[in-house]
Order: structure tokens, then sequence, then C-alpha cells
């Protein structure tokens, strides 16, 4: 094999994975780029890109394997995968353009909410001419990392009044931050919840009624970091006594979500099919195509993941 040039694995069942193969076909820091799944020789392949799920027995045929990336910004699906062996880094996306769409998906569901589109909607159907009142909104953002820190400030531009929450105190200008043990001060006054949260241990079905009844009544809840953090059953319950004003939900513990979920015909939650924030195949191969090169080189990978703390 040639030393400046590796081989490649795509594994991913979501996405159609040919336009990833082009691209990384062109590098030349590339020899060759295999798609799962595959029967060929895949013993000379150091570098496995991968988008959920990544199935059993893929490891097991690399033998040569020296760093996974995930192909977007969460990293949950591999985070908690036992056939991968700690001594292989796992990297993540760290994309402008993921933040960008995220921030402004979070944004139009909080300026829908605020300006009662729903009702408006409904009103129109009625050919009812009735002005909805507004206010300033405090919005709160569960997890502070590079997602989550492009919101608050978009967000406190925008005028809202701002506060966050994540594992350890952050200072962000103009936001009232919280660290893990603040949760239920952080609760207490907000108009509106915002989940950016990484899925860990500690996080895996935080939204759940335990939290929801920490909420002031009437609070509006966006989600769109896992669908394992949220207990499907507790916010139904919360929605149906008033305690919740409404849900904007992008993700789910099973996705694509069952015609069958109760979620699809609430009439307090709108859905969305997982598209707050895709990631931008050509911006996401720029810092695949430096990676690459670090790996060749035997450098430090960028935005290598904490596996201990799940992120």
């Amino acid at each position: 094999m040639d030393k400046q040039k590796i081989e490649i694995l795509v594994a991913t069942k979501v996405w159609d994975p040919q336009e990833w193969v082009d691209s990384l076909s062109q590098f030349d820091t590339v020899s060759k780029v295999h798609v799962w799944p595959t029967e060929e020789d895949l013993s000379k392949v150091e570098a496995l890109f991968v988008w959920k799920p990544l199935d059993q027995g893929v490891i097991e045929r690399l033998p040569n394997l020296k760093w996974i990336s995930s192909l977007g910004a969460g990293v949950d699906h591999l985070v908690g995968d036992a056939q991968i062996p700690y001594s292989i880094p796992i990297t993540r996306i760290v994309d402008p353009f993921l933040a960008r769409d995220m921030s402004n998906y979070v944004a139009m569901g909080v300026l829908m909410h605020q300006r009662n589109m729903g009702a408006n909607q409904q009103n129109q159907n009625h050919s009812s001419w009735e002005r909805l009142t507004y206010s300033n909104l405090k919005v709160g953002v569960m997890g502070l990392g590079k997602l989550g820190s492009h919101c608050v400030n978009l967000l406190r531009q925008m005028g809202f009044d701002m506060s966050g929450w994540s594992r350890t105190l952050k200072h962000i200008e103009g936001v009232k931050t919280y660290a893990q043990t603040e949760l239920k001060p952080f609760l207490s006054e907000l108009d509106v919840l915002v989940n950016l949260l990484p899925v860990t241990p500690d996080t895996e079905s935080i939204l759940n009624s335990n939290l929801f009844e920490q909420l002031p009544q009437g609070v509006y809840l966006i989600n769109v970091a896992r669908g394992n953090h949220l207990v499907e059953e507790d916010l139904i319950a919360a929605l149906n006594n008033n305690h919740l004003s409404g849900a904007l939900l992008d993700v789910f513990r099973q996705e694509p979500l069952p015609k069958e979920n109760p979620l699809w015909t609430h009439p307090k939650v709108t859905i969305t099919p997982h598209v707050a924030s895709v990631t931008n195949p050509s911006s996401a191969l720029e810092l695949l195509k430096a990676n690459i090169k670090r790996l060749i080189h035997e450098e430090e990978l960028l935005h290598v993941i904490d596996r201990e703390a799940g992120y």
C-alpha cells in the first residue's frame, strides 16, 4: 500500500453513499473507497466513515482500522457500540453549516410559537379576523456545545431573553448560564425549552415527567437533539393536562416514526422528519480531508470525542 494513501470504508444506511464515495475517491490521499456491505478484502482499510446504525461484524473485518468518523455531528450511535475498541479514536463532523441550520430551525420554532402561528392558521381556516397578542419569551437551551452556543447567540441577537444549561458552567455574553447541579433554577422561569444535549448515560430520557413538572405551566418544548432524550408517554401526558403548551419535535427514538405513533395526530405537536440540520457533504469533506492527512502523518486528529463523556 502506498504510505501516502489510505483505504476507506463508508457505511451508511440512511444516506445514499455515492456522493461521499465519488468525492472521497478524488482525494490524492485515498487509494480506494469501499461501501458496506461488501465482500471485498477490507484488510487494508484504515478509516471507517459511518452514519448509523453500524452493523455488527463490521469491525471484525477491519484488522488495520485506525480511525472512525461519524458523518454527522452526533456520535451516540458510535459511543455506545461495544464492538468498537477504546483504542480507536472516534471523530465527529464540526461544520459551520450544521450550527447555522440548527440555529435557524430553532429560531423558526421559537418565532412560530411566539407569534401563535398555529392559532393563526386555524383562524384563517375559519375566516376569523382575531388579532392575537404576543410578548417576548424566556428561552432556555439545554446543551451549550458548538450547536447550543451558536443557537443561544442567534436567539439573543434576535432579542429573546436567553439562558443555558450544561454539564460544566459556560460563560456566554448576554446569556444566563447554569451548571449541571442547577437544573431546577434553570427550568423555573422559562417560556420555551430547547434540547440540544448529547446523548449520554446522564441525559438519556432526561425529558421526562420529573423535568416537565419543574417547568412553569405553558412552556413550549423544542427537541432537536436525539429521540432518546424524550419519554414520549410523559410528553403526551404533560400536553394533555395542559402543563406544556406544545412541542416541536424533529427527532425520535424510532425513525422513521411509526405511523401508529400517537405523536403524529396530537393537536399540540408539530413533527419534522429529522431535518433540522443535515450534514453538507461538500463542507464535511474538507474536515475529512484534513483528518486523512493527519492520520497519514500520524498527527492528532481534529474533533476527537471523549468516549467517557459521550461526546
